[in-house]
């Protein structure tokens, strides 16, 4: 039995032993990575001689505009708008029209500025229009009249197809 104890002490004095040497030593101090092939120096400044800079994008992006982000001028009549009904009849472009033998079936496909598509059925509103008729050919738009204005002068809008090759 006391073979047994001094071998289970002996033990434990060298692994406290291994463990305390672990802990004695003084942390290393961190190594730098090395830096990466594609890292530019920060005072880095590309010197052209009136070239441009080959890593440059020629083509600037528009800055994003946080006020406006569906992109274009926000009408004064529909501030708070979203979507079709943000979009003024002068800004909208007819791309095409899908007829079927029911008129209310039929569907104008609207482009709006910003790059976005709007799909439009007759009743469906615009900022400044309605959606009075649809046709293979054309879109019929009715203006919406403030009330108490006269509406004797008031026409109807039509925008052609515009088909894009």
């Amino acid at each position: 039995m006391s073979f047994k104890r001094a071998s289970i002490l002996a033990i434990l004095i060298l692994v406290s032993s291994i463990l305390g040497f672990s802990q004695a030593q003084p942390p290393k101090p961190a190594e730098e990575a090395p830096p990466s092939p594609l890292a530019v120096p920060k005072n880095y400044r590309y010197t052209g001689r009136g070239r441009r800079d080959p890593f440059v994008n020629p083509i600037p992006k528009p800055a994003p505009n946080a006020a406006n982000p569906a992109g274009g001028p926000a009408p004064a009549q529909c501030p708070q708008a979203q979507g079709l009904k943000r979009v003024l009849v002068g800004q909208a472009a007819i791309a095409g029209v899908v007829t079927s033998r029911e008129a209310s079936m039929n569907v104008a496909i609207i482009s709006a500025p910003g790059g976005k598509t709007y799909f439009a059925h007759i009743g469906d509103a615009l900022c400044d229009a309605v959606v009075r008729s649809i046709k293979i050919t054309q879109v019929t738009f009715m203006p919406i009249v403030s009330p108490g204005t006269d509406q004797t002068g008031v026409r109807e809008i039509e925008r052609k197809v515009r088909p894009t090759p």
